[in-house]
């Protein structure tokens, strides 16, 4: 490892240890060495007035820090140390150490209230116990998982693409979204910029047809498109089959739970997507209540955790045009894209989730993708650094996305039409939010109107209460309002409420089903078509809510195709 001192060396990430009990320190640091020695640069302090001390020294010299674990019980706080760390080493994972019980178990009772309540207001990412006997169970295998995260954004990483656009080009926006959403490693370089230019000029980009990606092969992808980006990228975008026993339409929480369950149990599974594996739930920046994953998790990685999984147990995954039909042929069921090309099974579950509602101003769709994007926009963060970034919505969804985009911009207003955030949002989520000194709530507000050349610079809000309107500076609004299914290519084959999402089982009007034995859970009006997740009428809209609805789905799958199997028998 090169020395830090040395004139033009290339420096290590740092690690800092911040622990009063020497002997404690010696133990953890030496873990770290041995593992992490090679790459990073491990460091000690023994107080907070040292650690701050030694923080400032490594950020003048133009260091990187990756981690700072401070101890429970260190003087003036182990957690007010990790915050103040936080200003000086935006980037850096603040992690809490704390001494196992007597019975080595977990965290003492008495001090589980302090953990519980840093981690509820976002105070530290992660907490690691202390005294173990073996650093690979209880040390490693965290701060490893951290690291990995912290290198893909702050170090040069494996890419696929490297993109040329346009900044704030709608176009570029769609495309980096796309990218972000599949999980595609990619680099993105404005077309002004030194390497965006050599890029143009190595590769003879055309400049009226930018962005353009330019994959490690040399080949060159000049606006492309879903399908295009998937053949490039080498997915399947026709179906290897003419018949499945299992179609699923959508890749999101639902659809995928469902893909995993009906190809895990023997049936020959196909999930056609026509976006992005995840579907909204998949541009949650984290999700902290879902079952396992205490510190969280993001929406896109455990999407592609639930792709990965479903394509082992051999379900085949398709990037394709949209469904726009589905109607009974015999016993199988027909599934017609948008392109016109058709696919076969024998049952079929409709998990095309929904799409967060418009905000219907006019100078506001002008914007779309500069400056102004409907969900929580993974890839927008880093180019509104040092802004005033606006969010509306009062539900989960827009409460996660101001917390994300709170790392990152100046300030974050969130704009609720309501008089109350607890009515929509839950309670961890408030309480993050209140504790979070760049985030503001306006409650009783909507926005109606909005301004900029080429972007968006401001904004027109208004109180609902005294219908008084002000105009604000604004670099960026990101819209998360409720949702709204896209089911019109279903009415006719299906069952549909006024609001156009699917009825399913007891909710399917008698005189629309066909036979005399009463609807399978999640079945629609159209025997052995099924529906889950958040297309379906009355269901929670929560990731897990999705997951469970698209794996019981299948035990009615399952049910229906015993039943073909019956007729068949006594035909």
């Amino acid at each position: 490892m090169a020395d830090p001192a040395t004139p033009g060396a290339q420096l290590p990430p740092a690690m800092v240890v911040v622990d009063g009990d020497a002997a404690a320190r010696h133990v953890t640091e030496q873990a770290l060495a041995r593992r992490f020695g090679p790459d990073y640069l491990i460091r000690g302090a023994a107080s907070a007035p040292e650690a701050l001390d030694l923080l400032a020294d490594l950020v003048d010299r133009g260091q990187d820090v990756a981690l700072v674990a401070a101890d429970l019980h260190l003087p003036g706080g182990g957690v007010e140390l990790l915050e103040r760390t936080h200003a000086l080493c935006p980037g850096a994972g603040r992690v809490l150490l704390f001494a196992m019980d007597r019975f080595h178990t977990r965290i003492p009772f008495t001090e589980l209230a302090t953990l519980q309540r840093a981690v509820a207001l976002g105070r530290i990412d992660l907490s690691v116990a202390k005294g173990w006997v073996d650093p690979e169970e209880w040390l490693y295998p965290q701060v490893q998982e951290w690291l990995s995260g912290w290198v893909k954004a702050h170090r040069p990483h494996f890419v696929i693409y490297r993109v040329v656009g346009e900044r704030w080009s709608p176009r570029t926006h769609h495309l980096l979204d796309l990218l972000t959403r599949n999980g595609v490693p990619f680099d993105f370089h404005p077309s002004s910029s030194p390497e965006g230019r050599r890029l143009i000029d190595a590769h003879r980009l055309d400049l009226g047809r930018l962005p353009a990606a330019v994959h490690q092969s040399g080949t060159v992808l000049a606006d492309p498109g879903p399908a295009e980006l998937a053949s490039s990228h080498g997915m399947r975008t026709t179906p290897s089959a003419e018949s499945y026993d299992l179609a699923v339409l959508g890749a999101g929480p639902a659809g995928l739970a469902a893909a995993v369950h009906g190809a895990s149990e023997g049936l020959r599974t196909v999930v056609i997507e026509p976006q992005a594996i995840g579907g909204q739930a998949g541009t949650s920046s984290l999700i902290r209540n879902y079952l396992g994953f205490p510190r969280g998790i993001g929406g896109g990685p455990l999407a592609h955790r639930a792709w990965e999984q479903a394509i082992l147990f051999g379900a085949e995954l398709v990037f394709s045009q949209p469904a726009a039909n589905v109607s009974a042929l015999g016993d199988h069921r027909v599934v017609t894209l948008a392109d016109g090309g058709t696919l076969r099974a024998r049952a079929v579950i409709v998990a095309t989730g929904v799409t967060y509602r418009r905000l219907a101003v006019p100078a506001l769709e002008r914007l779309v993708g500069a400056g102004v994007y409907y969900g929580a926009a993974g890839v927008a963060p880093p180019a509104v650094a040092e802004e005033q970034v606006y969010v509306v919505g009062g539900a989960n969804s827009a409460g996660q996305a101001a917390l994300h985009l709170a790392r990152y911009a100046a300030r974050v207003t969130l704009l609720v039409r309501g008089r109350s955030l607890t009515a929509s949002m839950s309670e961890y989520l408030v309480t993050h939010i209140a504790a979070t000194a760049n985030i503001d709530v306006r409650l009783g507000t909507r926005v109606t109107g909005g301004s900029g050349r080429g972007r968006l610079e401001s904004l027109t809000l208004e109180d609902t209460g005294t219908g008084h309107s002000a105009t604000v500076p604004a670099a960026a609004l990101f819209v998360l309002i409720g949702a709204e299914p896209h089911t019109g290519w279903l009415a006719g084959a299906v069952g549909l409420d006024e609001r156009g999402y699917v009825l399913t089982g007891a909710e399917v009007p008698a005189p629309a089903w066909p036979l005399s034995r009463a609807p399978l859970p999640f079945e629609t009006s159209l025997p052995g078509v099924l529906a889950a997740g958040d297309v379906r009428h009355g269901s929670v809209k929560r990731v897990a809510g999705a997951v469970g609805e698209g794996s019981v789905a299948v035990g009615s799958v399952h049910q229906y195709l015993a039943e073909l199997a019956g007729e068949a028998v006594e035909a």
